[in-house]
């Protein structure tokens, strides 16, 4: 599988930056020993968060700028995109000479803004600091705006996975091809939110993995989705999620109290912090910590310089006590997990099926699944999937003092592959999850979501398979062991997740350990997590009978 010239990595490993999402150095030992030439790629979903942004608001003006002057480029494009389409607003901001800069808006979709679309650097900005010598010039950012550092990032991040899966593995083409009838390429499917920064962001992971495309290259088709039937996210909008996720986040804080309370008093004494944190973030405040992350994040992020006493620790604590605010609560309960992303889980179950069913040589009459799937999103979708990924460092007790930062850095991402070894020796002993019920074949739906071994929307069809077998049929016998060939594995920026169901010897690969799922373990460790569209129509509408209240 491995290729025998090895493109250097992109990213330099030798200067560690605490915000700075990492990615694996590629050598020719990596590739030997990860991809083997018995493992065969069949699909990889890759979900990243958007790159480097500024400040979601002008929370903190004693230490941030009231300008951020780094959009040259963005500010360009959307300049041009405007004018190409004719929608080019003369009332965009300007400096005092009547220069007009910019023609950013933060959604999409007219419907998902509070102001209808019209937000150009809107934002209160009168409170500003006597000693801001900021000024507005045509790199100037909005706030929440995609910077150019954070296209580049994801200009890298698309350079890497061309050269792991093109250069490396030859996974994917060297170009797109084009679909059917000349159509848009079939290799991807390509989804964003609807935020400006997750769709520039894609747009500039697809610029790496394909640089400098001539103007006939096929068209890439981008899906994206109204905030009011989004999945990348959780659903924070509706009064009972409002009142649901504040709940949860209250019970997590209050696990953490002591380590919560010695971060408020540690902030309080740092001068330029203590105004604005008393100000708007009293004691009790919800999400206290990520406000503060948001702004020291990006100015750390953007070179800006920041006041002594926010060093490499403390933005590891606050990083932490965010992911305690956010991030923990899924972590503590199935139900808010599957509330939070277990609709984006099943989606990716369903790919994965689907990719096994084609490989199998399976005619379903549907289109043949692509062979990337890109999702660009937020923390908020990264880190819910690490909970339920079970994944080390985000379920860790001591995950309010760890040194290594919890929160997802901007650009991070998440790699799911779906391989096949059909040589390496199969695990001879059942994993020991593998009696909690008394068969497979056994209808899911009858079992509490805690107990099922595989999502509901697998199908049984996929153990009733034999070799040379070209459509689905009742009629074969189930087989549990069906799918032996088939393995999962999941990378979280530079290192590979240990999914908990896989770590029995019955549930990974007998050669490259742990890391490399079983596919029936992958299923294991997501199956409580995924409702069926009933079942989450269902637990959403018991929610709005209770407020918000959760009842395991």
């Amino acid at each position: 599988m491995a290729s025998p010239t090895i493109p250097s990595s992109n990213v330099d490993s030798s200067t560690p930056n605490i915000v700075q999402a990492r990615l694996p150095k590629l050598s020719p030992e990596f590739i030997a020993q990860h991809y083997p030439s018995e493992v065969k790629l069949l699909h990889v979903h890759l979900v990243h968060r958007h790159g480097e942004r500024t400040p979601s608001s002008h929370r903190f003006p004693s230490i941030s700028p009231r300008y951020w002057n780094f959009c040259a480029q963005g500010n360009r494009l959307h300049a041009d995109f405007a004018k190409a389409v004719k929608v080019y607003s003369p009332n965009s901001e300007t400096d005092k000479d009547g220069n007009n800069y910019r023609q950013w808006h933060s959604y999409m979709f007219k419907s998902d803004s509070p102001t209808n679309a019209s937000i150009f650097l809107k934002e209160n900005l009168s409170k500003a600091h006597s000693n801001d010598k900021s000024q507005l010039t045509p790199d100037s950012c909005g706030f929440g705006q995609l910077s150019d550092v954070g296209r580049r990032s994801l200009t890298a991040l698309g350079a890497h996975m061309r050269a792991l899966y093109t250069d490396a593995l030859g996974f994917l083409p060297a170009v797109p091809r084009p679909g059917d009838n000349n159509g848009p390429t079939e290799d991807f499917y390509l989804r964003t939110t609807s935020f400006s920064r997750t769709f520039e962001s894609l747009q500039h992971t697809l610029g790496g993995i394909y640089p400098n495309l001539p103007s006939n290259s096929p068209l890439f088709r981008i899906n994206a989705r109204p905030m009011s039937s989004e999945n990348l996210y959780p659903e924070y909008h509706c009064k009972s999620s409002g009142w649901f996720h504040t709940e949860g986040t209250m019970e997590s804080i209050k696990l953490f109290a002591e380590d919560y309370s010695a971060l408020h008093k540690e902030i309080l004494q740092i001068p330029s912090l203590r105004e604005p944190f008393e100000a708007e973030l009293k004691r009790g405040a919800t999400h206290a910590a990520y406000f503060v992350l948001d702004t020291v994040t990006s100015m750390r992020s953007h070179g800006l310089p920041l006041p002594k006493e926010i060093d490499d620790e403390l933005i590891a604590r606050v990083s932490n006590m965010s992911a305690v605010e956010y991030l923990h609560p899924p972590i503590r309960s199935t139900k808010r997990a599957r509330m939070q992303i277990g609709p984006l889980a099943r989606e990716f179950t369903h790919t994965v099926v689907s990719a096994v069913e084609a490989d199998r040589g399976i005619s379903t009459g549907k289109q043949r699944p692509p062979k990337m799937s890109i999702y660009s999103g937020h923390d908020s979708t990264i880190g819910p999937l690490l909970a339920i990924f079970g994944d080390d460092l985000a379920g860790s007790p001591s995950l309010a003092t760890s040194a290594t930062p919890m929160w997802p850095p901007f650009a991070s991402s998440l790699r799911i592959e779906l391989l096949k070894d059909s040589v390496s020796p199969y695990p001879t002993i059942q994993p020991s999850w593998a009696g909690e019920v008394s068969t497979n074949s056994v209808d899911m739906s009858t079992i509490p979501h805690d107990e099922r071994i595989r999502p509901l929307n697998v199908p049984d069809s996929l153990y009733r398979w034999a070799p040379g077998q070209t459509d689905s049929s009742s009629a074969v016998p189930f087989n549990p062991r069906a799918t032996r060939d088939y393995y999962v594995r999941i990378w979280y920026n530079d290192r590979s997740v240990q999914l908990p169901a896989c770590r029995d010897p019955g549930a990974h690969h007998t050669k490259l350990g742990p890391s490399v799922c079983t596919l029936d373990g992958f299923f294991k460790q997501i199956a409580r997590f995924v409702p069926s569209e009933s079942e989450f129509s269902q637990e959403y509408l018991a929610l709005t009978n209770t407020k918000g209240k959760l009842s395991e």
